[in-house]
This record gives C-alpha cells, structure tokens and sequence, in this order.
C-alpha cells in the first residue's frame, strides 16, 4: 500500500471519528449481526480471490481477509454460497447476503448500485491464449485488429475492455466459469480468454496440460489506464457499518498479516491498492 494512498484515508476523516468511538445507530444493525451469529457471504468460485480448496474448505485473498477484518471488529461469518456472477449484486442489494467477497473490481456503474469497502488489491490485465499464442495476441487491440473471439466472465470487467478497444458484440463471448473458457479455447471456438493477472495466473498454473500460457501484462486498454482495483461490496444502507468495516481494514492492508494472505495465494505485493474507492466511483 502507497504511502500516499494511506494518506488520503487518513484525510478522509472517517478514521479519527471511528476511533473516537462514534459509531451510528445505523451501523448498529450490521454490527449486531457481524458480533452475533455472523455476516452472510456470497463469493464467485474462482482463484485467488474466493475458492473452495482441495480440503473443502473457503478460502482466497477475499475471503481469508474477510475474516480476518471481521475478526478485528469481533465478528465472523455464519454462511457462504458459491454464485454466479451476474447474481452477486442483485443478491446484496436483495438481503439475499450481507456482503460479496469476490475479487469484484470497484467501477463507477456498480458504485451506483453498492457501497464498496476500500479496495484490497490493485491489478493489471493479461490474456490467456494456447501455448505458442499462435495469434501473437499482445492486448485488446490485437485482438479487434485480427478479428478474433475473446471469452469474458459474463459481467466482468473484461467485456467492457473489450468493446471499448473495438471487438465487436459478436465476438465477445460471455461465458460462465473458468472450464467452459478453456473448453473454448481447446475447441477454437475463441481464441483469447480475458482476465486479470492474478486469475490468469491461477488457470494457466491449474491445468495440468499445461497448454496455456498467459501475454505479458499491460495497464493500458483503449488509451485508459486500466488498472482495477478489487472491494468487498456491501449495500448501500449498510453504509456506516462499512465506514467502521474500512478503519480496520486499511490498517490492515499491507500489514505482514495480509502479504502472507497475498503470498498463500500467488499475489504479489505490487497488486496492493494505490487508489481510494471515491476515486474509482468517480471514473
């Protein structure tokens, strides 16, 4: 975590009225419920961010700091559930789950639907092509350029990447999971699965074929920096709850703690956040 990114929290003045023990009747509700019988958690199965281990147990950079935030306010969570994507912030926004723990990049569009916590991770984007990338796929742009399909999470950040830099709707295809992107790009039926760096780390390590491979990463997409920062998403009454969720929160991001969480699950240090959430509902 920069140095400048810890100021501009400090700046914020949230912190100093938390600590001073301040803390609204409106966060109560949340905070009751946290310290009581635990908050409901829905999560995407998908590494590093929220997975189910070989053991069967919930984990990921998501979720073990979850806990651990959690368990500094003195509360835990009762319940998990695997979604799908697209359901995530209508299950939030419903009360169908008090919080996603998802790897879930902060955008002004969702901002407009959610209350995002500050981010815990700030990542670049990469492509996954077979080994050889026989394409020479290098970014979004070649992709459009060489008229090739590319394979999005339906929902994710990636689609509108990709047709911001000029692939057409028709060779965007929006896929649910991980297999059924590989399956696509075993059959060639597209030939560029788009992710960030660390999910793509995840796949290309996970196969055991170990025929993908994954570009260099890039900031740059469509002449934008495009390098997105990832929150736990709350709704948006849970507001105040979500102020005194962040004082501990960002002491603890960057802290020894959460390094080994990133190390346990393949991220590195330079994937910590560099900007504040009010900043990327901003745009």
């Amino acid at each position: 975590m920069t140095t400048t990114w810890k100021k501009q929290i400090l700046a914020l003045g949230i912190v100093g009225a938390l600590a001073a023990g301040l803390p609204s009747v409106q966060a109560q509700g949340l905070m009751d419920q946290a310290t009581g019988e635990g908050l409901n958690v829905a999560f995407y199965n998908f590494k590093p961010y929220a997975y189910v281990d070989e053991n069967g147990e919930l984990t990921g950079t998501d979720v073990d700091t979850l806990k651990a935030v959690l368990g500094k306010l003195g509360g835990q969570i009762a319940d998990a559930k695997a979604i799908e994507w697209g359901a995530l912030i209508p299950g939030v926004k419903s009360n169908r789950f008090d919080v996603v723990a998802a790897g879930m990049f902060v955008t002004p569009k969702r901002c407009a639907e959610v209350r995002f916590s500050e981010p815990t991770f700030g990542i670049q984007q990469t492509l996954i092509v077979t080994k050889g990338n026989p394409h020479g796929v290098t970014d979004y742009d070649s992709i459009a350029e060489m008229g090739l399909t590319v394979a999005v999470v339906s929902g994710a950040a990636q689609a509108g990447y990709a047709e911001a830099s000029g692939v057409p709707d028709d060779k965007i295809m929006q896929i649910p999971d991980n297999p059924t992107a590989i399956a696509a790009l075993r059959a060639d039926r597209a030939q560029v699965y788009a992710l960030s760096v660390p999910g793509s780390r995840e796949v290309v390590k996970g196969v055991p074929e170990q025929d993908l491979e994954m570009v260099p990463p890039f900031k740059i997409v469509a002449g934008k920096l495009a390098m997105p920062h990832g929150a736990f998403a709350f709704r948006k009454e849970d507001g105040d709850f979500v102020d005194a969720f962040n004082v501990e929160l960002t002491s603890f991001i960057g802290s020894p703690e959460h390094l080994a969480i990133f190390e346990k699950h393949g991220m590195e240090a330079d994937e910590l956040p560099s900007q504040m959430t009010a900043e990327l509902c901003e745009g």
